[in-house]
This record gives structure tokens, C-alpha cells and sequence, in this order.
């Protein structure tokens, strides 16, 4: 699982006026993590603007603040922990939800002693009954369930009005000896078809058109007798312009079902992208890391896609310094991403997380994981980079629907790679456009045609509750 940036905003919901009211309260938001994580903040923000709360800027205006953590990696918590202690300098109730609770609620004791409440994953729909409890004085209250949530029934504000994040599922069916992801999220719990399809017309008749399939593990999707491929299938058939991306697959489980996902994979609404973490290219530290596949299997998963759709776009996830990981472990790492060649590799340095088995095994040495991570990144760039320039020459159709902080906005080709259209004119556009230039992170393109496919940009500023 990949980390993902903070979120902070100021909306107003236009569609009332509640800032006349005095009952009106104020909560300042942030957010990290995952799509996973994107999903549960869309939920809580519907169910605070519902309940009355409107968000701001700076903490400073806020009555109360909310912080949806992460905590994938040792780094991440850091920052997280990090935050926490100055957020608490504020002095205003912090209600801190995502995943670093049930994971380390130890180190939110030692940097936030007073907190107002925590809140887990399972728990998201209690946001405003905590949020409200902590208006009124109480602290230190906790929050959590055993009983998962289907998400797909629970309302949303979206932060990008043209991108949806569908969660399909809840936990995961694995055990990896370095995760402790899975005690935050549970055991694999997938959602109904029936609410997950209801979601995407939806967002679909509201101008959505990318579709964003999220889950710890989303290959794993078993709900009444509908796989993945099965629950794909039903997505395409939606009335609508729109593209889905599917998300991160785990190896074990994807060679199970990799006939029928591909064979949904052909819809011409599904980007051709594949995001399949390997993590190690040693048989031996898979088996230590449990991850319940060989190197062969990983393979095989990434022949079967090329051979049928050979510009897949293919992201995977490697782990460097894994305990007990030799030099010749690790050369094996290197070669396998020499020949699999993928678009996206998103390295991670060891370090051990609470909780896990892999977390009494004996370390490396941290200066030889720091050397091994340059290494593999250098060999990676390489690889990502020739890749992209190979898109150079070709036509795309894509939709100008991210904006950074700096007003640049960004569309997606049909496999995936994000491509740098224009400023902020350009947005809410459905663009044909010619790739002309590459770095290692995105493509430039000159715009041959443009198709607004949206209402006047000035109504950008409004975000749907869904």
C-alpha cells in the first residue's frame, strides 16, 4: 500500500445557509493514506457537513480538528505522531481517526495525552456523534468496532468532483509478516454488488468519470457468489462516459481469478492498469514474508496481461532490507525488475512495525538499507523513464480532472500515465491530445481537440454529497 499526500481544504456547502446559523460549527480536516483512506474522510466530511459542521482552512478557525492517519510505515507514523503534536498545541479537542489508532495508540498517548477521541476504520459512521461529545468537554474516548461497515451504503462528499473512490471491500485475506495494516482494517469483508453499482451510477449521472475500484486487496473480492471480474463486468455495462481504475491486486490472490479479470479487463471503459506488488524477488523471503506466491507466479500474472493488452501499465511494490535479506536476495529483486521492466516502483525501506511477526525477527543494518534503496531506485528510474518515453508520438483521449497546488492540471492516458495538459482553463475538458515529452513522472502532450463535458468552471467549487 502506497502512502498519499495531505489533505487539507475550505468548501462551503452552497446549497445552504447554515454559516447564518449559530449552530453552525467548525472543524478543520486533514487527511493521509491510501484511496482506502480517501474513501472513509469522503464519508465522515458527508456526515459532519449533514450533521451541521462546515470545514476550514486553519486550525486556528476550527472548533475542533480531525485527523484521518496513517501509519503503512515507520516514516509515515512519524509524520503522523509529528503532527499530532503540534496540531495539539492548538489546544482544541483532536479527533483522530484512520488506521494509527488501532495500530499504535501507545505513541498517540505519549504526543497527544488529551486527545478528544479515536476513531477506527469500522467506526467512521460515528464521526459526528464523537466529533459532538468532544465539543462538549469529555476526552480520551474511544472508538471502536469489530463489526465492519458496508461503506458502499454510506453517503460521501467527494474531494475531486470527477473522481470517485469506490471501496468494494473492508480488511484482507492475507497475513504478510510485515503488515500491521490488517489490524486496523480486519479480516476481508466485501461489500454488496448491489450498493458498490448503485454508487457508481450515481456518481456517474453526477459527472464522475473516473472510477476509482479501491480495497486492501482487491482481487479478493468475494461477495455473494460476484468476484472481481464479475463485479467489472456490471461496472462497464453503466450507461456513461467514464473509466475505471481498478486497484492494487495481490499476486495469490489474482492468478485465482486472472481469466476473469482479463477478460473484463477488455472493456475499452478500463484503464489498462495493473498495480501487483511482488515485494521480493527471493522465493525465500516471500515465504518468510508469507505472501502465499513465488516469483513465478508474479511472473505469469504479468505475461498473461502484456500478451493480451501489451501497453498495461504495471506498478508494483518491492520491500528492501527485509530481515534476513542477503546480498544475493537482493540481487534477485534487481534482476526481476530488470526483466519485468514496470512502469511504477514504489520502494519502501524496512523498518518494523508493532505488532507484526517479522518485527522480533533480527534487523539489517539500516546504512545497508538505505544503500540497497538507492540502488534498486536508480535502476528503477531508468526502466520508468524509457517507458514513458515511449508514449512519445502517440494520440490519447483524456479528461482534465486533477489539479495541483500550483494550478497545473493533469489527465490520464488509457493505461494510466498521468499526462500534464495545461492550467486551470483546461480543466472539467475531455481533450485529444499528442504525447510530445516524458520525465519519469509524467508526460507532456500538445492538445489537438478539447469537449468540455462538464457545467461552467466557476460551479467547481461546489463538491457533491453523494
Amino acid at each position: 500500500m502506497r502512502q498519499g499526500s495531505r489533505v487539507s481544504f475550505e468548501v462551503a456547502d452552497r446549497s445552504s445557509k447554515r454559516d447564518l446559523d449559530e449552530r453552525y460549527r467548525t472543524v478543520y480536516v486533514e487527511s493521509y493514506g491510501c484511496a482506502s483512506n480517501k474513501g472513509d474522510i469522503e464519508i465522515m466530511l458527508a456526515i459532519l457537513n449533514k450533521s451541521g459542521y462546515h470545514e476550514v482552512g486553519e486550525p486556528a478557525k476550527a472548533e475542533v480538528l480531525l485527523i484521518n492517519t496513517c501509519a503503512v510505515k515507520k516514516t509515515t507514523e512519524d509524520r503522523m505522531l509529528e503532527r499530532l503534536r503540534r496540531l495539539g498545541s492548538y489546544g482544541k479537542p483532536i479527533v483522530v481517526s484512520g488506521c494509527l489508532p488501532k495500530i499504535d495508540l501507545p505513541s498517540i498517548n505519549r504526543v497527544l495525552p488529551d486527545y478528544a477521541a479515536l476513531l477506527d476504520p469500522a467506526s467512521i459512521c460515528r464521526i459526528a456523534e464523537v466529533t459532538e461529545a468532544s465539543l462538549s468537554g469529555r476526552r480520551g474516548e474511544i472508538t471502536f468496532s469489530d463489526h465492519t461497515l458496508d461503506k458502499s451504503l454510506l453517503p460521501k462528499k467527494r474531494l475531486n468532483r470527477f473522481i470517485e473512490v469506490v471501496p468494494i471491500s473492508e480488511g484482507c485475506s492475507g497475513a504478510c509478516a510485515y503488515c500491521c495494516t490488517r489490524f486496523a482494517r480486519g479480516q476481508l469483508f466485501s461489500y454488496s454488488p448491489v450498493g458498490i453499482l448503485e454508487r457508481v451510477k450515481r456518481a456517474v449521472s453526477e459527472g464522475v468519470v473516473e472510477i476509482q475500484i479501491t480495497g486492501q486487496d482487491t482481487a479478493s473480492y468475494d461477495a455473494v457468489g460476484s468476484g472481481l471480474g464479475d463485479l467489472l463486468r456490471e461496472i462497464v455495462k453503466i450507461e456513461g462516459d467514464f473509466r475505471v481504475r481498478v486497484g492494487m491486486m495481490n499476486p495469490s490472490q489474482v492468478t485465482k481469478i486472472s481469466d476473469e479479470v482479463i477478460g473484463a479487463y477488455g472493456s475499452p471503459k478500463i484503464y489498462k492498469f495493473l498495480h501487483l506488488p511482488v515485494q521480493s524477488g527471493s522465493d525465500k523471503l516471500l515465504a518468510l514474508m508469507n505472501r502465499r506466491y513465488k516469483v513465478a507466479d508474479f511472473i505469469s500474472v504479468i505475461k498473461m496481461f502484456r500478451s493480451r493488452f501489451p501497453a498495461t501499465t504495471i506498478a508494483t511494490d518491492v520491500i528492501v532490507g527485509f530481515p534476513s535479506e542477503s546480498e544475493e536476495d537482493f540481487e534477485e529483486t534487481q534482476n526481476l525488475i530488470k526483466t519485468i521492466r514496470p512502469d511504477v516502483v514504489n520502494i519502501s525501506k524496512y523498518a518494523p512495525r508493532p505488532g507484526t511477526s517479522a518485527s522480533k525477527m533480527k534487523q539489517l543494518d539500516s546504512n545497508i538499507i538505505a544503500d540497497r534503496s538507492r540502488r534498486l531506485a536508480r535502476t528503477a528510474f531508468q526502466i520508468v523513464l524509457k517507458h514513458n518515453m515511449r508514449m512519445m508520438g502517440t494520440c490519447e483521449e483524456t479528461y482534465a480532472i486533477e489539479e495541483n497546488r500550483y494550478g497545473r492540471v493533469f489527465g490520464r492516458t488509457h493505461n494510466y500515465k498521468k499526462i500534464l495538459v495545461g492550467e486551470r482553463e483546461t480543466l472539467g475538458k475531455k481533450l485529444k491530445v499528442r504525447i510530445t515529452a516524458a520525465n519519469s513522472r509524467y508526460l507532456y502532450c500538445e492538445v489537438l481537440e478539447t469537449d468540455p463535458f462538464m457545467e461552467p468552471l466557476h460551479q467547481l467549487l461546489s463538491i457533491t454529497c453523494g
